[in-house]
């Protein structure tokens, strides 16, 4: 557990709240507290979500959290205790913990408000996200502040933090997208307000720290976290998310599912005949190419991995792959820091290897940990152009201009996107994300960029714009 806190760090919160998950609280008692079904109704009745807000405080994020936002960011078994009580119980203890759960919290708040019908009005959208912004403002300039003495650094409110700002990170983009949409503000090749760049940061931030840790570890790799740690046991989960975590729907029970399933192995064997197109005419030495290759190689296990384990186990040599591209990126100096307890260690390490019927999500995501620092070089200024809505008559080759090496990265990262449609139902921080960014790439470049460098791949359909079409066509009957 921490050490002692500095005067920074300290938080003095409600009694009420702290009786929440005070030791002396049973876990009966909490569970009778607490809701027992997810629904808009039940985030209404704990926390209304009313067209004219008032003021959203401190208390009553952190229990939104509590009794709503902790149940939903996941429905892996293995990740409740630790979202549930190992979390908030650490929220508790830090300030810069503290600020991340209630930057989700409010972020889950306003999805929410999005989701139900009809939808709240964008006032009171925006007041939700503003507060989150506020909170995650203040969790990351703490972090910061952290991270500026060695000496006095404690791993565990930095990588708890780091963990909660993720969702927040990407469900922000969501609302962001969708008051865009919903203010009724027109604005010709207007840039699409969504980048990786803040869910990059934070999640290396989380690599290299759980790599930090590794040095200090006699063995290497995290273990999970036993039954033992204390407060924490499956017993103290609360019996609904249980009950959602066993009949979890896995990516390929998705509708998109088995269309990607059928089809990506072919699209996949297409983008590896552009790339080599490129080196033949371009040669190895080149660096950028290079970087393109090793991200598609990174995405190629990913794939692999996501679709072959329903069907046989992973293969111990596509998972040790993975963690040998990580120990590549992330290479710290070892240092003298207090241990985090196991539970979240093994909470943020989870994602590194896909188990059966465990959510794909972080997983996914770890694609953006692993590639090389010059393909996010090369394709980040890129992404910063998208559009919300089509160019139109305007796009034309004049206006796109790619080199062979930017449209494979862009190539690449929509190969990725579509991916991430396999996730928009397993978790709503992701939600329709991965879809509006695809959309904002085809905006602005256009579904054929590739055919444009690659003559010969004119006759066929490029796969990540058809896949877009037709999840499109699929959200117009839902």
């Amino acid at each position: 557990m921490p050490g002692k806190k500095g005067p920074r760090d300290e938080l003095s919160v409600p009694s009420s709240v702290r009786v929440t998950l005070s030791p002396s609280t049973s876990v009966s008692s909490y569970r009778e507290q607490s809701p027992s079904t997810r629904s808009a109704t039940e985030a209404r009745t704990f926390f209304p979500l009313t067209d004219t807000p008032g003021e959203l405080s401190d208390t009553d994020l952190y229990h939104h959290y509590l009794q709503h936002t902790s149940r939903t960011l996941t429905y892996s078994k293995n990740d409740q205790s630790a979202l549930q009580i190992g979390i908030p119980t650490l929220a508790l203890q830090s300030r810069t913990v503290f600020h991340s759960v209630l930057a989700a919290s409010a972020a889950c708040l306003a999805c929410d408000m999005i989701s139900r019908q009809p939808p709240a009005k964008v006032g009171a959208v925006k007041q939700a996200l503003v507060t989150g912004y506020r909170h995650y403002h203040s969790a990351s300039e703490r972090m910061r502040e952290s991270m500026s003495s060695l000496d006095t650094l404690k791993l565990e409110p930095l990588l708890a933090s780091a963990l909660m700002l993720v969702p927040f990170a990407t469900a922000s983009q969501q609302i962001n997208h969708w008051l865009s949409e919903n203010e009724g503000v027109e604005e010709a090749r207007k840039p699409l307000s969504s980048t990786p760049r803040d869910i990059i940061v934070i999640m290396r931030g989380i690599r290299a720290t759980l790599q930090t840790l590794d040095c200090e570890s006699p063995v290497s790799g995290i273990a999970p976290s036993p039954v033992t740690d204390p407060g924490i046991d499956d017993h103290s989960i609360l019996p609904e998310a249980r009950t959602r975590a066993s009949g979890i729907a896995t990516p390929c029970n998705h509708t998109m599912g088995p269309i990607i399933a059928s089809t990506s192995e072919e699209a996949y064997s297409k983008l590896q005949q552009r790339l080599d197109y490129a080196f033949y005419h371009w040669g190895d030495a080149n660096d950028t190419l290079a970087a393109c290759a090793a991200a598609f190689d990174i995405l190629k296990e990913i794939r692999s991995n996501a679709f072959s384990r329903y069907s046989s186990e992973s293969s111990p040599s596509s998972i040790s792959s993975l963690d040998d591209v990580s120990q590549e990126l992330f290479e710290p100096q070892s240092m003298s820091l207090p241990q985090v307890a196991s539970w979240l260690r093994s909470f943020a390490n989870r994602s590194v290897v896909p188990q059966p019927t465990e959510p794909l999500t972080r997983y996914f995501l770890t694609f953006l940990v692993q590639v090389p620092q010059a393909y996010l070089n090369l394709v980040l200024p890129l992404l910063d152009k998208r559009l919300e809505s089509p160019a139109g008559a305007e796009l034309d080759d004049r206006s796109i201009e790619l080199t062979m090496e930017q449209a494979l990265a862009l190539d690449i990262y929509a190969h990725w996107s579509v991916l991430m449609f396999l996730v928009e139902e397993e978790s709503w921080w992701i939600g329709n994300l991965p879809f509006v960014t695809l959309s904002g790439l085809v905006n602005r470049f256009g579904n054929n960029f590739v055919t444009r460098l690659w003559p010969e791949e004119e006759k066929g359909r490029w796969w990540p714009g058809g896949m877009l079409n037709i999840l499109r066509e699929i959200k117009q009957y839902r």
